[in-house]
């Protein structure tokens, strides 16, 4: 095998992960959506959100916990349906599993410390995302994670921000785009 065709295997491996991966852009579709829409309501409403000390955190911790339960399951689901993983696919599936602990861990201590974790959420979030765009060769989601990247540097440079606002604008380009755009994507590509 000459190295044009070991090329061409390891591509054809990488296309036939992005037609795999396609059914499961509504991870990042639902993701997308669920945490615009905790967002909206949080800044809508902030004084029933932020009732007590501690309501925000139960708030931020509790709903995405009942999403990743609901995702774990459509997750597992839909992996049974298509029968088999390839090893891109795999990587893809730990590297967001190490993201689902990282958010508990942040999530946590930020909850235990009453610090506001959106900026750490959201560069753990753009880290994840560059690496799964750059795993698939996606170029929407790589450039997704890039932008939720900016939208954290911006929050420390302006900390006066409202981070909520930021995290739905961030959320909406690192994730609810390139989703939509992954599950639009042409299997031939």
């Amino acid at each position: 095998m000459n190295k044009l065709d070991q090329i061409k295997v390891i591509n054809d491996m990488i296309n036939e992960t992005r037609t795999k991966l396609k059914p499961l852009s509504f991870n990042l579709i639902f993701w997308g959506i669920f945490i615009n829409m905790m967002s909206l309501i949080h800044y809508v409403f902030p004084s029933f959100i932020q009732q007590t000390y501690y309501s925000a955190g139960i708030y931020w911790i509790f709903l995405p916990i009942l999403g990743m339960i609901y995702m774990t399951r459509w997750n597992i689901k839909k992996y049974k349906e298509i029968g088999y993983s390839t090893i891109l696919g795999r990587a893809i599936k730990i590297v967001w599993a190490v993201f689902g602990l990282g958010w508990l861990m942040i999530s946590g201590l930020a909850f235990y410390q009453g610090l506001n974790p959106v900026p750490d959420i959201l560069f753990l979030l753009g880290l994840v995302t560059v690496l799964t765009g750059a795993i698939i060769k996606f170029k929407p989601i790589l450039l997704g994670g890039i932008f939720l990247l900016i939208f954290v540097l911006s929050l420390y440079i302006y900390p006066g921000q409202d981070a909520l606002i930021v995290n739905i604008i961030g959320i909406t380009l690192g994730l609810l785009i390139p989703g939509i755009l992954l599950n639009r994507m042409k299997t031939d590509e």
